[in-house]
């Protein structure tokens, strides 16, 4: 890999002993994560001791397979430019990727933004994913209690189930799948117990929305953290895409945790936006030289905490152009705000 490409980072998150770091003990015994550097965002020890065997610095040392450790336990940011400043001077072997484990009470948003707010970590690192680990016996619980844990879920690119060999009740499991598919339709759930997942599921590139358009239901959690997918096989012109984004910041404001997709526009329908978001902060948009799998479709995903799923998918509906009946609001929005018009985000 070049030294100039940007290196994949790839989140895990979820919430206190939902299985983070027993996840990454076993990922990294695989060849495909060798020359990976694993940032514990976390206070108190390293979870990694059985498989330390040379420091190579007080806060980084090498793992078996050939990755290393670092321990953060003060700001992020500041920490990941002296990682990639130690690299670029040969300090430290040049890893090839970082795998970031979150404290288990870590709101992941100001991470993604930081990704993409910082001007030399959005040219240096790339988002490859947010993995959120969910303990089956008490995830119930812990997502009525903690906001946290929902906007773990939320921001999720994919959630793993752990432990759930440990539910006996199959009605509590349909029910706790029912509430993340609720608080997130658009990422998949997988569950370790029973489906394979490796190193190779790790690294392939998370769903980018749910399979159809649609908005999450109001949920037991109330108005809180939620994501909503919509798709659409009509290519969008790119000023409405623009203008539709602005909007979508200007009505949530910082309730806007992330948006993320690939969009078709009438343009170049054939090499889509890689758009990618978080909280204010807007990454530049990336032409894609083509569609990076066989659905050549619009798939975008909104996350925010606390807006009405209407507001949202109101704003969509407009930029899609859908036929609404008694809506006089939304109809002075579809024939104004989305109409053409130069600048924004797409120029």
């Amino acid at each position: 890999m070049s030294a100039k490409a940007p290196l994949p980072l790839h989140v895990v998150t979820g919430f206190l002993g939902a299985g983070k770091t027993t996840l990454i003990n076993r990922l990294l015994r695989a060849p495909e994560l060798e020359g990976a550097l694993v940032v514990v965002n976390e206070f108190g020890e390293v979870g990694l001791d059985h498989l330390l065997y040379e420091r190579i610095a007080d806060d980084v040392v090498l793992i078996a397979g050939g990755c290393l450790c670092c321990q953060v336990r003060g700001d992020l940011v500041d920490a990941l430019h002296d990682l990639l400043d130690r690299r670029d001077s040969g300090a430290l072997t040049p890893f090839t990727r970082i795998v970031l484990e979150t404290s288990g009470l870590a709101d992941p948003a100001p991470i993604l933004h930081t990704l993409i707010a910082d001007p030399v970590l959005a040219r240096r690192l790339r988002l490859a994913g947010v993995t959120t680990l969910v303990d089956a016996r008490n995830g119930a619980s812990t997502l009525e209690r903690h906001g946290e844990a929902r906007r773990q879920i939320a921001l999720a690119d994919r959630m793993l189930l752990s432990k759930s060999d440990l539910v006996a009740d199959p009605t509590a499991m349909a029910r706790l799948r029912a509430s993340l598919a609720d608080l997130n339709p658009a990422a998949p759930i997988l569950d370790l117990t029973r489906e394979p997942f490796g190193a190779r599921e790790f690294l392939a590139p998370a769903s980018e929305a749910a399979p159809r358009p649609r908005a999450s239901r109001m949920s037991a959690h109330g108005a809180s953290a939620r994501a909503q997918a919509f798709t659409t096989a009509t290519p969008i012109e790119a000023h409405a895409l623009s203008h539709f984004l602005d909007l979508v910041q200007r009505f949530a404001g910082p309730r806007l945790l992330r948006v993320k997709g690939l969009v078709a526009t009438r343009e170049a329908p054939e090499n889509p936006w890689l758009i990618q978001g978080a909280q204010h902060a807007m990454h530049p948009p990336e032409r894609l030289p083509a569609w990076p799998d066989a659905r050549r479709e619009t798939r975008l995903v909104v996350i925010t905490d606390g807006i009405a799923a209407e507001t949202i998918e109101s704003l969509w509906r407009a930029l899609i152009g859908a036929p609404e009946i008694d809506r006089a609001d939304l109809a002075a929005l579809a024939d104004n705000p989305l109409a053409p018009r130069r600048g924004g985000l797409l120029g």
